[in-house]
Formats: structure tokens, C-alpha cells, sequence
């Protein structure tokens, strides 16, 4: 009389799926940051990668300039992304500067400052401008989005 089962064999739960690798099938554009930064950091900013994903899916470019630097000094709280009022470029910020591109063509290194708050959809906003004015950016200003 056999269950199918050996006498001395042992039930294991089923194996837990990696969280990491569940954060690259589900935003494979993480793999710019490398899978030991997200072996790092995945446990206690699962929220801001997943955030810092959701920018870098949007504008793709990003994820290619963030994979060309050292990104291992960089924790997810400090990362941040801004958008500029008219839609015309966007802008990633790592290492206190920030770099901005319509596509990713033409990537400019600006210092931004903050200008303000502004009231937005029921909450507020933050609305950051160029530190140092020069012709191109004298009437940019940017919206922060993460």
C-alpha cells in the first residue's frame, strides 16, 4: 500500500521566488541600476525603485545614462526626476546635478534650484530652475515627478 510518496521523504514549501528577479521580469529597465544595488536596496526601497523604474520607462534614455555611471554609490532616495513645465525635455538627477534631454540626443548637465511650491490636483508641487540662467534654459522651469 503506497501513498506515492517515500516514508522518508520530506515535504519543502515551495521555493520563494527571488524579489529581485521579480522586479527585473516585471521592470526590466532596473537592470541599468545592476542586481547587486537592487540586491542592496530592493529590501527597504522596494516603493522608490519601483518609482525610479516607472521614470525610466518613460523616458528610456535615462536608463542608458544611468547605466553608464557609477551607479553603486547611489541610493534610491537621492535619485530624483523632473520634467520641465512645457513637456519639452526631462531630467534625471544623481550626484546633486541634473541631466536633462528631450530624447537622450542632446544631454545637458544643469544645477537646479529649488523655487517653490505650487498647488497641484488637491496637493502641492515642487517647481525647481536652473541655477545658473543661460539663453536656453532662462524660462525653463521643472516640475519634480519623483
Amino acid at each position: 500500500m503506497s501513498s506515492g510518496m517515500d516514508a522518508g521523504a520530506v515535504r519543502r514549501p515551495p521555493e520563494q521566488a527571488d524579489p529581485v528577479e521579480q522586479l527585473l521580469r516585471e521592470w526590466p529597465e532596473l537592470g541599468a541600476l545592476g542586481v547587486d544595488w537592487l540586491r542592496r536596496w530592493a529590501p527597504r526601497a522596494e516603493k522608490q525603485i519601483v518609482g525610479i523604474a516607472k521614470v525610466l520607462r518613460r523616458y528610456p534614455w535615462m536608463a542608458e545614462l544611468v547605466g553608464q555611471g557609477p551607479v553603486s554609490l547611489v541610493n534610491p532616495y537621492s535619485v530624483e526626476a523632473y520634467v520641465a513645465r512645457d513637456g519639452s525635455e526631462a531630467c534625471i538627477s544623481l550626484f546633486g546635478w541634473a541631466y536633462c534631454s528631450a530624447d537622450g540626443s542632446n544631454v545637458r548637465r544643469l544645477e537646479l534650484e529649488f523655487k517653490g511650491l505650487e498647488p497641484h490636483e488637491g496637493g502641492v508641487r515642487e517647481i525647481y530652475r536652473p541655477k545658473r540662467r543661460s539663453a536656453f534654459a532662462r524660462a525653463k522651469e521643472y516640475v519634480r515627478i519623483l
